[in-house]
């Protein structure tokens, strides 16, 4: 009995108080914040692109690039609330809807586009893949940082917080490539956009364990 009492007081003098997390919400407007800025910095090296400005003016185009920001900002505060334990799981349908808004923009673009350019609308051009590439490169670091932010989700819900985590970032990216490249039709941005997002996220999915443990949190 001493010793478990020593043991207890050794213990307790060497603890120390424990930072809790911040809200999922102030969580996901650092990210949002730091993702902002490298959007915002590699738009500033190639330029907005011609004719940005008359396009977001028409309202289906705008309602689009919307969807596409809610889409990676509803997916980014679930994976705030998912990875916590103890919050529901539910919390991951957060951002379906958005999707769904996102993916029914890009059908009716598709659909617009033929009664505009008829079979043309259908033709795809090797050089408009570079927006996959980018939208890519761009999710890589902030899908990183966020992993290290919840990187205790290792223990949690690995694969859905890792898919959520690509969603997020994949969208953001998809939102922002949009601001410099252009000139697709809606069936290249519904190939190259929304499935760079799709690729990313069911990667991310299928190896969301291996991902936390290379992070170096995951439940063995």
């Amino acid at each position: 009995m001493t010793d478990t009492r020593r043991l207890i007081d050794q213990l307790a003098a060497r603890a120390e108080p424990v930072r809790p997390l911040s809200s999922p919400l102030r969580r996901t407007a650092l990210w949002v914040v730091l993702a902002a800025v490298l959007i915002a910095m590699i738009a500033s090296v190639y330029g907005l692109r011609t004719g940005l400005l008359a396009d977001l003016a028409q309202a289906p185009l705008l309602l689009e690039w919307i969807a596409s920001v809610l889409t990676g900002l509803l997916a980014a505060y679930a994976v705030f609330q998912i990875s916590v334990p103890g919050r529901s799981p539910r919390w991951m349908w957060l951002p379906v809807p958005a999707l769904l808004l996102w993916l029914g923009g890009l059908g009716w673009g598709c659909l617009r586009d033929y009664a505009r350019l008829g079979a043309d609308a259908f033709l795809m051009e090797a050089v408009s893949s570079e927006c996959a590439v980018a939208i890519t490169m761009t999710s890589v670091p902030l899908g990183l940082l966020m992993l290290v932010m919840v990187r205790h989700a290792g223990v949690v819900r690995p694969a859905p917080t890792a898919m959520l985590v690509a969603l997020s970032a994949a969208a953001l990216s998809a939102a922002g490539v949009s601001l410099y490249h252009g000139g697709e039709t809606a069936l290249m941005v519904l190939l190259w956009h929304l499935g760079a997002v799709v690729v990313l996220s069911l990667l991310c999915l299928l190896f969301g364990r291996p991902l936390f443990a290379w992070i170096g949190y995951a439940k063995r």
